[in-house]
């Protein structure tokens, strides 16, 4: 466990101290939120249990380019913690680290290779029943194709060369078989293509939208089956600390349930950039 949050440590604030750097030709920086909620009831007529709230949020990049190369770093940190009647559960959890390397093939079109790690920090529960913890799972993708860019807003990646390993190193949920794994399986390797739709832009002043959605086949089984990720982000700057967020996450995967998964947060909070 203490290893565990030391290489988190380690990640967000390497990244941290990267991204205050300002060296040419990098371009570097990053926001988070922090948001707190709290219900307390005093023999209330209408019922209910007191509730405290606190979920954060951290994205910060790092982008390399100079003449026909390019090199895009970015790391997400995402946690929130929910204290309802005494019962404490998670409501957020992600780890997720891309790293994009581009060559310029022509116009707005490079030849490209990306590497991406998502999984979450602690374990997670339905009820009392472990479902998830560090690495259990975690995805790991590698992937080569082309990027078409016209601007720093959006980006289209595709590939028909991609790899996808699913991780299960937690020894009880592998034993379990979880994830798309026979029990006892810990890893498990896919090879098919795979789809990246990054847009990011400033709506009117101090408010942004940003999505990104993840498409990937798996060529040697269940070709009618799509894993989709698909994620969406509104932030509004009300003044220099004081923030509001909507974000949505959508995940379509057999592996792991034939069921649409679909997440929504709203925070108001403090916000803080570097």
């Amino acid at each position: 466990m203490k290893t565990r949050w030391m290489m988190i440590a380690v990640m967000f604030l390497a990244s941290l101290a990267f991204a205050q750097e300002e060296a040419l030709p990098w371009k570097k920086g990053g926001q988070g939120t922090l948001n707190f909620s709290q219900t307390a009831l005093s023999n209330w007529s209408g019922g209910g249990q007191n509730a405290l709230s606190l979920n954060g949020f951290v994205s910060v990049f790092a982008n390399y380019k100079q003449d026909i190369l390019s090199w895009d770093n970015t790391l997400d940190l995402a946690y929130g913690v929910v204290n309802q009647g005494g019962v404490v559960q998670k409501t957020d959890d992600k780890i997720d680290l891309s790293s994009k390397f581009g060559y310029t093939a022509s116009g707005n079109w490079n030849y490209s290779g990306i590497l991406a790690f998502k999984t979450q920090m602690t374990r997670g529960y339905a009820d009392t029943l472990k479902i998830s913890s560090f690495a259990a799972p975690a995805y790991l993708q590698i992937a080569f194709g082309m990027e078409y860019k016209p601007n720093e807003d959006i980006s289209l990646f595709i590939s028909p060369l991609s790899g996808k390993m699913t991780l299960v190193l937690d020894p009880d949920l592998a034993a379990a078989g979880s994830f798309g794994l026979t029990p006892g399986q810990k890893v498990r390797g896919e090879f098919g293509a795979y789809a990246k739709v990054q847009y990011r832009k400033t709506i009117v002043e101090n408010v942004v939208f940003q999505t990104k959605c993840d498409i990937f086949m798996n060529y040697l089984e269940n070709q009618q089956f799509i894993d989709v990720n698909w994620e969406v982000l509104l932030a509004m700057k009300i003044n220099e600390f004081l923030s509001a967020s909507i974000s949505t996450q959508m995940v379509y995967d057999q592996d792991y349930s034939a069921k649409l998964q679909f997440k929504e947060t709203l925070g108001i909070g403090l916000s803080f950039s570097f």
